[in-house]
């Protein structure tokens, strides 16, 4: 009996452990995607507004001021169920950066005026970098649940995927693939670890709220449209140059 009780615990102890390795590795993706997603804005900005040192410096200034602001409003009722609201908020990250440019190429072919176009396209950094402010105190939550003193673990890869993905925009994502493919394939995996949280944290627990399900089916969705614009890239990119230049 006592040889059973401590297999038990053994593989008590790894799933555990398993379980938050998933939800490190998870965490250390989102940082990576929401850094990618400011940097390309801000090219994106550049060559839309011209003067890359302000859109450089405007940007990534409004992007940590609004996780600030974000990291403040999580708290309450956002708080009563992290990881519902932790999937919710996947689902708008991915869906505002992911699609963000086709966004800024829209406003741009409409002829907005340029204080429009400046208001509009700094929305998607304000809600990007609030959105991406929730993230770390509700990952904190669920974590803390499993693990004490999590914090410092929690933003040692939070900020080890910041870096990870300045790198990877500044010498693979922007001379190689350009601002829209980047755009898709950072949404591709801000959606996969939406999907993730929800199979590694929701699915192993007794109850699992009907909200959790309808944001599993909306990543889904989003993640699909994704790899359908993927598919078809050449042809996107070509279009939204076209609109650019005429």
């Amino acid at each position: 009996m006592r040889f059973l009780s401590q297999l038990f615990l053994k593989h008590s102890e790894l799933f555990l452990m398993k379980r938050i390795s998933l939800f490190l590795f998870a965490k250390f993706i989102l940082a990576f995607c929401s850094i990618v997603y400011e940097l390309v804005l801000a090219q994106a900005l550049s060559a839309f507004l011209e003067n890359t040192v302000l859109r450089y410096s405007m940007t990534i200034g409004l992007y940590l001021f609004c996780i600030g602001m974000g990291a403040l409003f999580a708290e309450g009722k956002f708080r009563k169920d992290s990881l519902k609201t932790l999937l919710w908020i996947e689902v708008l990250l991915t869906f505002f950066g992911g699609f963000s440019l086709g966004w800024f190429f829209l406003m741009d072919a409409v002829n907005f005026s340029r204080m429009l176009f400046l208001f509009g396209s700094h929305f998607f950094i304000i809600i990007i970098g609030i959105l991406t402010g929730f993230e770390v105190p509700l990952l904190m939550d669920l974590v803390g649940q499993e693990r004490k003193n999590s914090e410092g673990i929690v933003l040692a890869f939070d900020y080890t995927g910041a870096f990870a993905g300045s790198c990877m925009f500044a010498f693979v994502f922007y001379p190689k693939t350009g601002l829209v493919l980047a755009a898709l394939l950072t949404g591709m995996l801000n959606a996969l670890s939406g999907m993730i949280l929800f199979l590694g944290w929701a699915r192993p627990r007794k109850a699992v709220s009907r909200s959790s399900f309808v944001c599993f089916g909306l990543q889904s969705f989003l993640l699909a449209t994704i790899v359908l614009c993927l598919m078809h890239a050449n042809e996107i990119n070509t279009y939204l140059m076209s609109l650019y230049l005429s």
